[in-house]
């Protein structure tokens, strides 16, 4: 055959979020000479379709009226696996964990090769969801992840290991650098502490960070932290700024397309997670040569290294992640150093080259090489 060749990219919907972003980074930045992206989703919505728009994709719906366990589902698997076969779709590659268990059955329909994405812990995955999963991750031909907790997680799950591909995330540093130099809008004092993540879950542990500042604020009057981000447990953490004490000091900024702009403006950035895959805050915060104090869980290690880029802390520790960020504040010479080693080690590991490199290899293997159907695994 010759021509590019289709690859079918399956995700929920386009919200901001890590995920999606690197879905639209992935669309924008395919070689169109090799690939030819076909976008399927099932909830036309979110900020990335813009993105998507610009790159000259326009994402195909397959709605499932909000629920995996219905009728409506199968007639959607179905009519996923026509347009496979109708536009010689070669490969399906689904993003996420409604679009993998889908996707791995619309691909075994049309009888090609699929994909299926794991790049968190599951902290989020409940129910009927985390068994679906882990089948669907048995049965695909290939299960990318993006960090190496991650790859531990689904091999114990029952995945051949060879199975198993690792692909980091990338950044485009040219764009991000280009977005630091905008002034942010509203504007939050320079050499603020920055900390990025959404508020729909525990896991990321803002209390700790508040509970953390109010011991900083103690030592230094003037720190701020601004939380990027927003969900449903943000009226929380609002109040609870104001039992300690510090609202006045903490800033509550929502989402924020001008992100990099604020992290190129802060002193410092953290991550207080109690659970995380590879974060997209922090590999941000790291481009923009921010030192980062960061709790040792998941795919953290694997970003930040103690001592080079950054501070590593147990997580659920305020008092430790206290005194690592005292310990930044209190000297300018180790944030420079710092900061330096994390945007080195951002364009040495997790650049767009060596996420297209990682991608073309994996695509050229199942596509080109047609792996055989006997690789599938038992559920």
């Amino acid at each position: 055959m010759s021509g590019p060749r289709k690859v079918l990219l399956f995700q929920n919907r386009f919200l901001l979020g890590g995920q999606e972003r690197q879905t639209a980074l992935h669309v924008r930045t395919m070689d169109r000479s090799r690939w030819e992206p076909v976008v399927a989703c099932l909830r036309r919505e979110g900020e990335h379709l813009a993105e998507l728009e610009a790159a000259g994709v326009d994402p195909i719906v397959f709605d499932l009226g909000g629920r995996m366990l219905r009728p409506n589902t199968a007639l959607q698997v179905a009519r996923l696996a026509r347009l496979v076969r109708a536009e010689r779709i070669a490969l399906v590659h689904a993003q996420d964990v409604y679009t993998d268990v889908l996707g791995t059955l619309a691909a075994r329909l049309a009888g090609v090769p699929s994909i299926v994405t794991r790049v968190d812990l599951g902290h989020h995955v409940t129910g009927y969801r985390r068994p679906a999963l882990r089948i669907a991750s048995r049965q695909a031909d290939r299960v990318l992840v993006n960090a190496l907790c991650i790859r531990e997680l689904v091999i114990r799950e029952g995945v051949d290991a060879d199975r198993v591909v690792v692909v980091r995330n990338g950044v485009d540093l040219d764009a991000i650098d280009a977005a630091a130099r905008a002034a942010p809008a509203p504007p939050v004092p320079d050499g603020a502490i920055v900390c990025i993540g959404n508020m729909h879950h525990p896991v990321k542990g803002q209390e700790d960070l508040l509970v953390a500042m109010r011991e900083v604020i103690r030592e230094r009057p003037a720190a701020r932290v601004a939380f990027v981000g927003d969900g449903v447990r943000r009226p929380h953490l609002e109040r609870l700024a104001g039992q300690l004490g510090i609202a006045e000091r903490c800033h509550f900024l929502g989402f924020r397309r001008d992100g990099p702009a604020l992290l190129a403006r802060a002193a410092l950035s953290v991550s207080a997670s109690h659970a995380e895959g590879i974060s997209n805050g922090i590999l941000e915060a790291m481009a923009l040569r921010l030192p980062m104090v960061a709790t040792q869980v998941g795919g953290t290690p694997e970003l930040v290294r103690d001592g080079v880029n950054g501070l590593l802390v147990p997580p659920g520790a305020p008092a430790a992640l206290a005194r690592g960020i005292l310990d930044l504040l209190a000297d300018a010479g180790l944030r420079r150093t710092f900061g330096e080693a994390g945007r080195r080690i951002v364009e040495r590991e997790f650049g767009l080259a060596q996420m297209r490199l990682s991608y073309d290899a994996l695509y050229q293997q199942l596509v080109v090489s047609r792996v055989p159907r006997v690789m599938y695994g038992a559920a």
